[in-house]
């Protein structure tokens, strides 16, 4: 059996995994269909499991295991020209050979037996030279992560990185202070923001090492890890209609290379047990449930593709840990996070003992779904609506997060503005959808900010008074900022929007600081001023909306942020028909949004009658 280094990842996420990958793939090499399958004798008890792997349809059987992630096919493209350029400067900076391919069969490879099974691994850059080995893994994340990364002796603060040369290295703390060796454990969690690129890379190093020792191979051998770099800013420059990324003005090249030979060695210990449980989840198949964890990864990108039957009998709202910005609970000094909470058997929000909800936000979301209320606190509402300056210019942006900077002044990931929608209340509840709504759209992946800014200034006259709004309206004031740097001309007008921003959170949420400076009492300025159980703990426009209009965004072409951006990102492989058509879903989607905060407010109003 051949175990590749994704296999290992995942094969070891849980006992259960393992075993459910030899039932999906037993049904895949199966010829019969699904039902045939099982109504098969020997597959009955596989029912339930194989029902959440596949579905049966006239056009044969879907595999529902597959997530097909739209975002990442359209920044492929992206990806690919970070691995590039983490070949071209390890080129640079080492020497010597460099082997690196972006189709992955065409990539330097290792691979040993062990107790019958196979190890094989993939490198994205492999580096030989003055008869050494470097190893480089390559990942589309920034350096800003490692580098705020701190340690403190005696409440002076040091770097747990340090940039020696071109590289960065582990600090060497000799005292091995509780602050230093609590920050090196979690670059030892394969499941944290850190620890995950490091095990990674730990896990070849595990499969190259048993290579070596199988050939009888003895060469010092590094482990690199390169990531783009979080403060390099793009000049612009391109050559043959190319992006070229030379060194920024400051210096900075746009990749970071981390040495991790003492990481990827303190890892070992850990991944040598991990190969011991694999072998046995793979000889002893077992796919009984098993307790859930962090390695399920709920909610985030690497989710496990098992989530919809390990979690069914968790419900879809109001699940016990869908309390307002819930991390965990404690009772006797013991705390549950939403794992433990399922594990526990406490899976509604009306399982949770009422003993353990402190926050009165807890408690008044309790209150609204034992006894099917809508919580409403009218005169927060009231002060706060009466609080916001008119006319109100509703707005949105919608974003390109590119891993690669595209135009001059950018960094990598940042958030590139390509559309924005307002509709400006003259007074409240004086906004016609139409007529009080304009939209800019971004016609060509061509750098048109400028135009954007140009626009944006002209249509939210702000220092004749007024107020913008945004629902989290934090993400709009951080892109007028980045515009405001970049466009010096119009710094003055994009930096009074900005101050102007309100937030329609505020409103139907809460503010603390500015009930606070409204008279309101302690408990008031503490909670928030509307709840529904619709909500499930979210105020999200997409929760909120439904309770105040029958607006839907299910009817769009486009109902989504990331099916903005894919839209976006996907022009340049459209027909000109399809690009006009794409491009009209894409106004009618940013408008929706800024009408939904009119709305919401309208429906606000009408509450507090």
């Amino acid at each position: 059996m051949a175990i590749t280094k994704t296999n290992f990842i995942n094969f070891t996420r849980c006992r259960r995994y393992g075993a459910l990958e030899s039932i999906h793939k037993d049904k895949l090499d199966s010829d019969m269909t699904l039902e045939e399958y099982l109504s098969d004798e020997e597959n009955e008890k596989y029912k339930e499991m194989l029902g959440t792997m596949f579905e049966s349809t006239e056009d044969g059987d879907i595999d529902k295991t597959i997530k097909k992630d739209i975002q990442l096919e359209a920044m492929m493209e992206y990806y690919k020209e970070v691995e590039v350029n983490a070949g071209l400067y390890v080129e640079k900076i080492f020497g010597g050979e460099t082997i690196y391919s972006l189709d992955t069969y065409r990539q330097e490879s290792f691979d040993f037996s062990k107790n019958g099974i196979k190890y094989l691994c993939f490198v994205d850059i492999y580096n030989e030279s003055n008869n050494e080995i470097n190893i480089i893994e390559v990942k589309a994340t920034t350096s800003r992560k490692y580098k705020k990364m701190d340690y403190s002796i005696e409440k002076e603060k040091f770097p747990l990185f340090t940039k020696i040369g071109n590289f960065y290295h582990l600090a060497k703390d000799p005292l091995l202070s509780k602050n230093y060796s609590k920050k090196v454990e979690s670059l030892l969690d394969r499941f944290s923001d850190v620890g995950k690129y490091i095990y990674d890379l730990s896990v070849q190093r595990f499969i190259i090492e048993g290579y070596l020792r199988e050939n009888k191979i003895e060469k010092n051998v590094n482990y690199y890890l390169a990531v783009l770099n979080d403060e390099y800013e793009y000049d612009g420059y391109t050559e043959n209609g190319k992006r070229v990324f030379r060194k920024d003005k400051l210096g900075n090249e746009i990749i970071d290379l981390y040495e991790l030979n003492d990481l990827t060695s303190m890892y070992g210990p850990k991944i040598n047990i991990e190969r011991q449980n694999l072998e046995k989840y793979i000889f002893e198949s077992d796919e009984s449930p098993c307790k859930l964890g962090v390695q399920c990864a709920l909610k985030k990108n690497t989710e496990c593709k098992y989530k919809p039957l390990c979690f069914k009998n968790v419900p879809e709202k109001n699940a016990s840990f869908n309390y307002k910005r819930f991390v965990s609970f404690k009772d006797n000094g013991i705390k549950y996070n939403k794992y433990d909470l399922i594990n526990e058997g406490y899976l509604k929000l009306n399982d949770v003992p009422e003993s353990w909800l402190t926050s009165e936000n807890h408690k008044i979301q309790r209150a609204c779904y034992d006894n099917d209320e809508v919580y409403i606190n009218k005169a927060k509402i009231k002060a706060g609506l009466e609080s916001l300056t008119y006319p109100i210019y509703h707005l949105d942006f919608e974003t390109l997060p590119c891993p690669i900077p595209r135009f001059k002044g950018e960094h990598p990931y940042y958030q590139s503005p390509f559309e924005f929608s307002l509709h400006i209340e003259k007074s409240p509840g004086v906004c016609d959808k139409e007529l009080d709504n304009y939209v800019f759209l971004a016609k060509t992946n061509e750098d048109e900010r400028l135009e954007l800014v140009k626009e944006l200034v002209t249509r939210i006259p702000i220092k004749d008074g007024g107020c913008m709004l945004a629902q989290n309206v934090t993400f709009e004031k951080g892109r007028l900022k980045e515009l405001a740097a970049m466009f010096p001309e119009y710094k003055e007008e994009l930096l009074q929007i900005r101050e102007s921003g309100r937030d329609l959170l505020e409103i139907i949420d809460n503010n603390k600081e500015l009930y606070e400076s409204l008279g309101f009492s302690e408990y008031d300025v503490n909670t928030m001023n509307y709840y529904n159980s619709a909500q499930s703990g979210s105020f999200s426009i997409k929760k909120t909306l439904p309770l105040f209009t029958n607006l839907s965004y299910k009817d769009l072409e486009v109902q989504n942020g990331t099916e903005a951006l894919v839209q976006y990102a996907n022009y340049k492989n459209m027909t000109e028909e399809e690009r006009k058509r794409k491009q009209a879903a894409l106004v009618e989607y940013c408008k929706q949004d800024t009408w939904a905060m009119v709305e919401i407010l309208r429906g606000l109003r009408e509450a507090i009658k």
